[in-house]
């Protein structure tokens, strides 16, 4: 999630479903719930049209079988489905069908954390990832969506995306900075041998921390 556009959330959400597919046997979804962007399909290399929450809830699937149709999959072995504008009811039956099939889903909230889609899926989440841009004006406009997060008993790991080669940490200590990627700041398709190594780091540390988190707050 978050509340600027262009802060690269959706790039992370890439990343953090190939990572955790990279090191895991079992199923992993990434689902687009921004309908005002859609890039997550984009950035994971699928082409064309792709179903969404709403096509898993006409179908009703009743085994993997019947499921699989409806969603794309990338090279790398990620599931994906694309965006369509939601209402929290929807997410909530849509998401309820599918975790059947998957240990793991990655949710590219539309941006802002406040709707009623938004609340839903945080309340759900298992672990909360908050990016934020690395500039002075994203860090400072970061601050009190963080504050209302945590005041709502939310604790996001918070992922500081350089945009340039020099930005520096501006929000926090504890963000982890993903560092200025030439390959990323593209806007196409990730190609994962073009990331540089740093970012990849930072990548798996936000997955492990999201992973402790959750473990941590007794959410998993």
């Amino acid at each position: 999630m978050s509340i600027r556009d262009g802060a690269g959330k959706s790039s992370i959400a890439a990343l953090l479903a190939r990572t955790i597919q990279q090191h895991r046997d079992d199923r992993v979804l990434a689902i687009d719930a921004d309908p005002g962007l859609g890039a997550l399909p984009r950035r994971l290399g699928v082409a064309g049209q792709t179903s969404s929450l709403q096509s898993i809830i006409a179908a009703r699937p009743r085994s993997w079988a019947e499921a699989s149709p409806h969603l794309a999959h990338t090279e790398t072995g990620v599931w994906v489905l694309g965006a369509q504008e939601l209402t929290h009811d929807a997410y909530r039956s849509g998401a309820g069908l599918l975790s059947r099939y998957f240990s793991v889903a990655i949710i590219d909230c539309s941006t802002g954390i406040g709707s009623p889609l938004h609340q839903s899926i945080l309340s759900s989440a298992h672990a909360q990832v908050f990016v934020v841009p690395g500039t002075q004006d994203g860090a400072v406009s970061a601050q009190a969506a963080l504050h209302h997060l945590q005041e709502n008993g939310h604790n996001p790991v918070v992922a500081l995306v350089a945009h340039t080669p020099d930005a520096r940490d501006l929000l926090n200590t504890d963000a982890i900075i993903v560092p200025f990627d030439r390959h990323l700041e593209t806007g196409t398709t990730i190609t994962p041998d073009r990331v540089g190594a740093a970012t990849h780091t930072a990548i798996a540390r936000i997955a492990a921390e999201s992973f402790g988190r959750a473990q941590r707050e007794g959410t998993l």
